[in-house]
């Protein structure tokens, strides 16, 4: 267990003041805490987080409980007393909290004497020749001491804690072994050499990365600090949210290779391990195997067989071909990092020739797959399966391949190809994000949600954690907790200055909740933000067909698709310009739409995938509604219904869309409506539960 710094007791002792003096307000909170410290909701949650490993709400639920204790020790208190005294407007809901934290009713405080008696004995042991008198009051300021103390958890090693029984029911947990590998500097006068150390820094993460007992940050974690003259470990370590920091260096000269490289514990900046390497290059891979395994026993990380094989399986023996394919992945990084596109032809001249030099070399096969996949996904798939033929435990090849499934519309598929991935690479965030994605599309919401935090908790600070930040909020705002959903928006308008996606969050809101002059006002500041781009132009023309405005959807229709046209993009079907064009009077225009929408529809529902097939009945019951053939609209609705997923995350849209108005009032509709609110609210109702452990939502405030 470690210790705190200075710094972290005097912000521990701050935390705990300000907690009391608002103990008896149940209205006291995460908001309120972190206003009154003086940082944002956030920031304070990534603090107590690489402080004690835990969030704010169970910062302030222990501290609550804490002084539970020590009132209910006292003869003239009730537990339902002291639950309002400690901030719980429900007694109710207190003795659950209670009995959850110490493994007994508070009612029972008494009867056990836990507290007075334990204290009495460990104090008589050192206080012998002291009077009772004495004894009893040096008891009562050690339990107020301690009872502070422990609120800031973790300060006492378990050892002390073992010695009392009332905390023997809520065992403070093992601090996740978590980890982060920087960027390594290149010690040679040659710049050429930096993607061969990128590559060794890489390669020794990936090792980590396949350690389930470990949390390892992904390298678009790690980038920002490439260049850092200014940042202590013990500071990257808390923005990184890892308790340990590998740092290394080296150079290759000729077919020699010399490397520096030191683990750090962050909380104490201790180095516990560091090494000296030269070898000759074909020694590379044994080192790379050799570093991981190390670190991993330096922290007592458990590493299984398994994982021990992947970790010494050698990719490559042809050091030519691992040379072309370290310099592909170096242009390729700055391609992403820093939007370079163009430099993706480079790198992908480059992994070609990693194959070509040897063509049983798994990784260039899927680095390669990835660039080529938005441009042609069965090429894509095909050098991921090659891949995985040449390394069947490839986990970068079954994430291109899930992700690939998932645009082709093979769900099951996708699914199964993403959890190979994780199995083979617990650590990767990419693969966790992107089944969080499918299983909210199947309405798994609980699933989906409980998978996109796992993303997030492994890119900390990440490049990428703007992409979970979207996903994330946009599923919450699906769910209906537009409140969580906005502050998590909100964090992406602070990190990436995203106020585009920010106003995209505020627009789906206000549109849910009918709040259309509100939506408008924030999809025209969306619009605002680049009046060129295409997905402001839609939003802005979908709200417009939400306020049922079609002389404006009209104008932003036209709109869109010159912008289309401008950059080379073909018109497909699209039944929402089929509707605009239908209301306006057009209707040549929205036959091409609507019948192209209805045959792309049936070619899908042939292809048999569940969700996909629940979504194709959907946009044919919405079109047959707006053509007025009723009978149509609700047969299609009516199989849409047994489709659980699809129900529960559209159901706003069964209630609101314009396109529906025509069956709205139909018998069928009605109680086709009232059933699919049933299945939302039990989801809905999961999924609350998780954001209340995560400490998302607060614990403080009842259902």
């Amino acid at each position: 267990m470690k210790d705190l710094s200075s710094f972290d007791s005097a912000f521990t002792s701050k935390l705990n003041e300000i907690i009391f003096a608002n103990l008896e307000n149940e209205h006291f909170g995460v908001n309120e805490l972190a206003g009154e410290i003086g940082l944002s909701r956030f920031k304070l949650n990534s603090k107590l987080h690489f402080i004690y490993r835990k969030t704010i709400n169970q910062y302030i639920r222990e501290v609550r409980l804490m002084r539970a204790m020590e009132l209910l020790q006292q003869e003239s208190v009730t537990a339902s007393e002291v639950a309002f005294k400690v901030g719980f407007s429900s007694p109710a809901y207190f003795s659950t909290c209670f009995s959850e934290y110490y493994g007994f009713p508070p009612g029972e405080v008494k009867k056990r004497g836990l507290i007075n008696s334990e204290l009495n004995q460990n104090q008589a042991v050192t206080e012998q020749s002291k009077k009772k008198k004495r004894i009893k009051r040096a008891i009562a300021i050690i339990s107020f001491t301690i009872l502070l103390t422990i609120v800031g958890v973790y300060l006492f090693n378990n050892s002390i804690l073992e010695n009392f029984n009332f905390f023997t029911a809520n065992q403070l947990k093992k601090q996740k072994k978590s980890i982060a590998v920087l960027p390594f500097i290149n010690d040679s006068k040659d710049s050429e050499n930096v993607y061969f150390i990128n590559g060794v820094m890489e390669a020794i993460l990936d090792n980590l990365s396949k350690i389930e007992d470990l949390e390892v940050r992904p390298r678009t974690s790690v980038e920002q600090y490439r260049s850092n003259k200014t940042k202590m470990i013990p500071q990257i370590a808390r923005e990184l949210g890892v308790n340990y920091i590998i740092e290394g260096s080296g150079q290759k000269i000729g077919n020699q290779v010399s490397l520096y490289i030191q683990l750090i514990e962050a909380s104490s900046n201790k180095h516990l391990f560091s090494h000296q390497y030269s070898m000759k290059l074909e020694d590379i891979f044994n080192l790379q195997s050799e570093v991981a395994i190390k670190i991993a026993s330096e922290i007592n990380a458990m590493i299984s067989i398994e994982e021990k094989k992947l970790i010494n399986k050698k990719p490559t023996t042809n050091f030519a071909a691992m040379n072309s394919f370290l310099q592909a992945n170096d242009i390729h990084n700055i391609a992403v990092s820093e939007g370079k596109w163009e430099l993706d032809h480079k790198a992908e001249r480059l992994y070609k020739r990693a194959i070509k030099l040897d063509s049983t070399y798994a990784d260039p096969y899927a680095a390669l797959g990835w660039i080529i996949s938005n441009r042609n996904i069965d090429s894509a798939l095909f050098l991921a399966n090659r891949a995985i033929h040449f390394n069947t435990k490839n986990a970068e090849a079954f994430t291109l391949k899930g992700y690939l499934y998932w645009n082709k519309g093979m769900e099951r598929e996708a699914e199964k190809a993403y959890k190979q991935s994780i199995k083979y690479k617990p650590n990767n965030s990419t693969a966790f994000r992107y089944l969080g994605e499918l299983y909210f599309y199947q309405g798994k919401c609980y699933n989906a949600i409980e998978n996109q935090l796992k993303a997030f908790h492994q890119e900390n600070n990440s490049l990428q954690e703007r992409n979970n930040l979207k996903i994330f909020s946009s599923s919450l705002y699906s769910l209906g907790f537009y409140k969580e959903g906005g502050e998590y928006a909100a964090k992406l308008l602070e990190q990436n200055n995203d106020s585009s996606y920010y106003y995209w969050g505020l627009t789906t809101i206000d549109l849910d909740r009918r709040n259309y002059k509100s939506a408008l006002k924030s999809a025209l500041k969306m619009y605002a933000c680049d009046t060129e781009d295409l997905d402001n132009i839609y939003l802005l023309f979908y709200t417009y067909l939400y306020l049922r405005d079609f002389d404006k959807a009209s104008l932003l229709m036209q709109k869109y698709i010159v912008a289309m046209k401008k950059q080379g993009r073909k018109i497909e079907p699209d039944y929402l310009l089929g509707f605009a064009y239908f209301e306006n009077g057009q209707k040549e225009e929205a036959d091409f739409h609507f019948n192209g929408v209805i045959k792309k529809q049936l070619d899908i529902i042939k292809q048999n995938q569940p969700t996909s097939t629940c979504f194709a009945y959907l946009a044919l019951a919405k079109i047959y509604s707006v053509r007025n053939e009723k009978t149509k609209a609700l047969e299609n609705l009516q199989k849409v219904k047994d489709c659980l997923g699809l129900t529960i995350i559209r159901i706003k849209d069964y209630k609101n869309c314009t396109m529906l108005d025509n069956i709205r009032h139909e018998s069928g509709f009605a109680a086709y409506i009232k059933e699919a609110e049933a299945r939302y609210q039990k989801e809905h109702n999961k999924v609350e539960k998780l954001l209340r452990a995560e400490g998302i939502i607060d614990l403080s405030v009842k259902k």
